[in-house]
């Protein structure tokens, strides 16, 4: 059992050209995402707002084994030309939040 603690990655995006968005980010993210040992909790574009006005219409939740993990993925140099494209095509915020208590 690791003891380290888990970090989860979470993106709110505003995509207007999902296909460009699908082929220029999404489908090269995989293999970095594998290489990395991310695990995709969710990724939809089916959103509804329960409270509040609903900007994004695209939402991701991702794990990462720890914070050390997440910088690794994050600093990958083949990521880093995904970052552009991820700038260029939304209107985004992405949050981490630290667990602070066990999962079950």
């Amino acid at each position: 059992m690791s003891t380290q603690t888990p970090v989860f990655l979470v993106a709110s995006l505003r995509v207007e050209d999902m296909a460009g968005f699908q082929a220029g980010y999404v489908a090269p993210l995989k293999a970095i995402n594998d290489r990395h040992g991310v695990e995709t909790i969710v990724a939809t574009p089916q959103l509804d707002a329960l409270e509040g006005e609903l900007k994004a219409n695209v939402m991701a939740v991702l794990r990462f084994g720890s914070q050390a993990a997440l910088d690794a993925w994050y600093s990958d140099p083949d990521y880093q030309p995904l970052i552009e494209v991820r700038h260029a095509a939304t209107d985004q915020t992405a949050s981490t939040l630290i667990a602070l208590t066990p999962m079950a």
